[in-house]
């Protein structure tokens, strides 16, 4: 496998290496670009590692290369005016080789395990892919409530409905009977009076009801306006370019910050492991009364020795702690930045939806010059109308009707005002048939909708437990094939059970160099069950195994990958690939 790489990260020059199948030790001292050339390797598997995380900051131009199995894979970025471009060929674009991919102390599964927290159902739905299927069912859980709420409005629209036609009905019987009433006491000039008045004032009514309707458009246009213009108010006062501007500073400082002292930690851990092995030696000299200094060859006094034990006894433990709270610093630094990010994308969100809204707006503005424009034109026919009928006023006045008849005309004038008032109400609401046939099919579609659900929770529950039982048998094989002297298990909830000697043990009061093994066993358990990678990448500080187990890992991982690449920190630069039995670990 060839590679090339060019403006990554801290690769400024054209940088190219040949690796053979196996194992590869790449060795190089700190700030010399490893962490760059295993992202740049790992970007090839997966496209969530954004062009922006990969381009030197003061370069135009960046490529990353690999050639394998004779075909190229590459992703190509370029600085333009508003951003960068990219032309990319991916090995693979699979999210999971975040996880997958790269064991070290970046690694999500091991900064949890480490922290203590023994919840690993989503390391087991996102490697198996499981997740998918819940997050399928989460968007038709969506749908299904906003269904759901339709038809809940649709039953509320249907039953007001038929409770108008029941009123219409009745206002229709109770005309009936006036107009039978009237006509038995009434004679032609009082029925030509009703006429020629009902009809005039029919007219003008209508103008009226009209007027009044588009007024009260109106006033609903305009107070959905000024609501629109608040609701953009509001969220343009949560959308700060300064604030945006300084988290983005932020979050460059904390990538810095992050990338300074997952360093100075691995430096920490390699002298924590040379001064381990100065006490055993120095232990074992006190043992032996030795009068010979094993490491410089120089005679010493044998009392020395208990002196020397306590000095670096004390050294290791200020170390330890040292080391604990970069550890907590990183972690630290890990939760702010996932804070910003999702800051970030908040602020992204809230600014589609100003630009959404003030598209709406300026519909809602068009709307409410057509509207007042119609209500103009309504209040010049209502003026016209009226002087007409004034003119004929006359000929009206002129007749005279019975109190018991003008009574009847009256409550006959108010009965079809409020019919008017009701059908107009109708018509809003649509034709009861149809509303009826829409609320048919949305029962059908809720019922269809909540079966698609249950069958999802049901298939994510049934694959989950299948990863869970899997996840389990593997695990339990590597800890044996590593021997280590205790079992894993998930249980139910998902959560990590480790048992030794039949007895349950608190993950927190594990040793680290324990509880980075769980994750490196979970891990392994993952690729070997779900996930197949051409090249696996392991940071040596990240391990704490003896040589034996190391060189078992190493043999299990060439098993796995074709190629599996080991990288250390050294004053040197060296590029080599071995047998696994011949990778030494640092001392």
């Amino acid at each position: 496998m060839k590679v090339r790489v060019f403006n990554i990260g801290g690769i400024t020059q054209d940088y190219s290496l040949d690796l053979e199948k196996g194992v590869t030790s790449y060795e190089a001292p700190n700030a010399y670009g490893k962490t760059s050339l295993v992202r740049a390797l790992i970007s090839l598997l997966t496209s969530s590692i954004k062009a922006e995380d990969l381009l030197n900051v003061f370069a135009d131009s960046g490529y990353i290369e690999v050639e394998l199995d004779n075909k190229l894979y590459y992703r190509r970025i370029k600085r333009i005016k508003n951003g960068l471009s990219e032309d990319k060929n991916l090995i693979m674009d699979d999210d999971r080789a975040l996880l997958l991919t790269y064991f070290s102390p970046e690694n999500k599964l091991v900064t949890q395990i480490l922290s203590g927290d023994g919840n690993v159902e989503w390391f087991i739905s996102a490697t198996s892919k499981i997740n998918e299927i819940k997050a399928k069912k989460e968007e038709l859980q969506k749908l299904l409530t906003a269904e759901i709420n339709a038809r809940d409005d649709l039953q509320k629209k249907y039953n007001n409905i038929r409770e108008i036609q029941a009123k219409i009905r009745a206002i229709d019987e109770e005309i009936d009977k006036l107009e039978k009433e009237r006509e038995s006491s009434s004679n032609i000039v009082a029925k030509t009076t009703y006429t020629i008045t009902l009809t005039r004032q029919n007219k003008i009514n209508e103008i009226v009801n009209k007027i009044k309707v588009k007024k009260d458009e109106l006033a609903n246009l305009e107070f959905a306006l000024k609501k629109i213009e608040e609701e953009i108010q509001n969220k343009e006062s949560k959308v700060s370019p300064d604030i945006k501007t300084q988290l983005q500073k932020e979050l460059e400082e904390i990538n810095e910050k992050l990338k300074l002292k997952t360093s100075d930690r691995s430096e920490l851990e390699i002298e924590l492991k040379v001064l381990e092995r100065v006490l055993e030696e120095v232990d074992e000299s006190d043992k032996h009364h030795l009068d010979t200094c094993n490491v410089c060859g120089s005679k010493v006094d044998p009392s020395i020795w208990k002196e020397r034990a306590e000095i670096i006894s004390r050294e290791l433990r200020d170390k330890t702690s040292l080391l604990d709270s970069l550890r907590n610093d990183i972690i630290g630094l890990q939760k702010r930045k996932e804070e910003i990010d999702l800051r970030l994308k908040e602020f992204q969100t809230l600014e589609n939806e100003i630009a959404k809204l003030k598209a709406k707006k300026e519909e809602l503005i068009n709307r409410i010059g057509s509207v007042k424009f119609q209500i103009d034109d309504l209040e010049r026919q209502k003026r016209e109308t009226e002087e007409r009928f004034n003119k004929s006023e006359s000929l009206s006045g002129a007749i005279a009707t019975s109190d018991d008849s003008t009574s009847i005309l009256k409550r006959i004038e108010e009965l079809r005002k409020k019919r008017e008032e009701y059908e107009y109400e109708l018509q809003l609401l649509g034709v009861p048939s149809s509303v009826l046939e829409e609320l048919k099919e949305k029962e059908e579609h809720i019922e269809q909708l909540q079966k698609k659900v249950d069958e999802l929770q049901v298939e994510y529950i049934r694959r989950l437990t299948k990863a869970r039982e899997e996840f389990n048998r593997i695990s339990n094989q590597l800890l044996r094939k590593f021997e280590f002297d205790m079992e894993a298990e998930i249980d139910g909830n998902y959560r990590l059970i480790i048992r030794r000697k039949g007895a349950i043990i608190d993950i927190k009061k594990l040793s680290s160099s324990e509880r980075t093994t769980l994750a490196l066993i979970l891990v392994l358990s993952a690729l070997r069950a779900y996930f197949k990678t051409p090249y696996f990448i392991i940071d040596e500080s990240a391990m704490t195994f003896d040589q034996k187990r190391f060189n078992r890992l190493l043999e299990y991982l060439t098993e796995i990958a074709d190629y599996v690449i080991v990288t250390r920190s050294s004053e040197n630069t060296e590029i080599k690939t071995l047998p696994p039995k011949q990778i030494e670990i640092s001392s």
